[in-house]
């Protein structure tokens, strides 16, 4: 469904493209001499537009990677909310297209700059100022939007560090592209300049830098694949737990092993680890202690009925409700360390996404300690 979305999305702008390419040709064109040299040509109109559409799409995705790097780097506990994306989708998006749109802008600029010290007359041409004026416009209004949201997100209470090299990125980029374009309204192509080649050059360090600080950040392809699978696990691990509590509140009693848990009639077989194939590890601290009591003919748990469920993961996991690191919290512990018993609830489930310090995990195996106590049984 997403793919068709995206196609159909993709479809109608290039649609809009062709439209805007058309009327601008028709419009420069419409009283000119059509064998004179200063006719604008239908390749003009799209490279132009092309320009416009990559260097708008550039600034944007740029700003976005930039502010999220500062947001991870100096976090605020007054803008975390409950819905994390521990995936960062919007900031690989942003990398995604910056990594395709930045080199296209550049390949259509060296193309024009060549073509016009080719064709001088290609300097004033109207669809190539109209182009440049636009773009300009736009950005301006992009940066200005961009500026205005920071200011009333520091006014609401917004770190001032973050305001502040937030602020400074947009003033920036913004002089950086007011110079740039002025400077080539007013260049003579006729004389030969390093200004492009040294432009070029300085605002990819910029991008590259950007991006490579974001990867740092939001993690590598690999530690991204990595964090996916130990989520996988989690949530296997997280399905055992709930047959488990199933199973005892029909037996009285925690099941032998996990091969008990399967059951065709009702369609569930455990899960395995989803790269390795191997089982989890189920242990039994304790069985529990259930005891009939005849005033309320009802069965009591006596004791706590205690197990553990184990996995090996690939990345530390070490998260708070707000998405942020907490070393307060020591859910998960290495096999056969002892801990207080209060926060491991069975009742603590996981799902994608779940940012709960129930589910925090180191590298290697790590076992997760869950306990069925008197107040979740239902003793029937």
């Amino acid at each position: 469904m997403i793919t068709v979305v995206i196609i159909g999305i993709i479809i109608v702008f290039l649609l809009i493209a062709s439209a805007l390419g058309y009327f601008f040709y028709s419009l420069i064109n419409k009283n000119k001499n059509m064998n004179g040299e200063q006719k604008t040509k239908a390749i003009d109109v799209f490279v132009y537009l092309g320009i416009a559409i990559s260097l708008i799409w550039s600034v944007y995705n740029l700003l976005q990677i930039v502010f999220t790097a500062i947001d991870r780097k100096f976090p605020d506990l007054l803008t975390a909310t409950y819905s994390v994306d521990i995936y960062s989708s919007d900031v690989r998006m942003a990398i995604a297209s910056l990594v395709v749109m930045y080199p296209l802008y550049l390949a259509l600029s060296w193309y024009v700059a060549k073509d016009i010290t080719k064709f001088p007359y290609k300097h004033n041409l109207g669809v190539r100022k109209i182009m440049i004026y636009a773009t300009l416009f736009i950005t301006v209004c992009t940066l200005v939007g961009t500026l205005v949201s920071l200011i009333y997100n520091y006014l609401g209470g917004d770190l001032s560090l973050r305001f502040v090299l937030k602020a400074l990125t947009v003033f920036v980029v913004a002089l950086a592209l007011f110079g740039y374009y002025l400077y080539s309204m007013r260049r003579d192509y006729t004389i030969k300049t390093s200004v492009p080649v040294l432009a070029s050059i300085i605002a990819s360090v910029v991008v590259i830098a950007s991006l490579v600080w974001s990867v740092m950040i939001i993690g590598t392809p690999a530690q991204m694949r990595a964090k996916r699978i130990d989520s996988t696990r989690l949530s296997n691990l997280s399905s055992i737990q709930q047959q488990i509590f199933n199973r005892f509140q029909t037996t009285d009693k925690l099941p032998a092993s996990l091969s008990e848990l399967n059951d065709a009639f009702q369609g569930y077989s455990v899960p395995t680890d989803p790269v390795t194939g191997d089982s989890y590890t189920y242990k039994i601290v304790q069985q529990p202690v259930v005891r009939m009591n005849y005033n309320t003919n009802k069965k009591e748990l006596i004791t706590n009925a205690i197990f553990e469920l184990c996995a090996n993961f690939d990345i530390a996991r070490d998260s708070n409700s707000n998405g942020k690191g907490t070393a307060t919290v020591p859910i998960a512990t290495k096999p056969g360390i002892p801990l207080a018993d209060s926060p491991y609830s069975v009742s603590n489930y996981y799902y994608e996404y779940d940012q709960s310090p129930f589910w925090n995990h180191g590298t290697g195996e790590f076992c997760f300690k869950r306990i069925i106590s008197s107040d979740m049984y239902f003793g029937n």
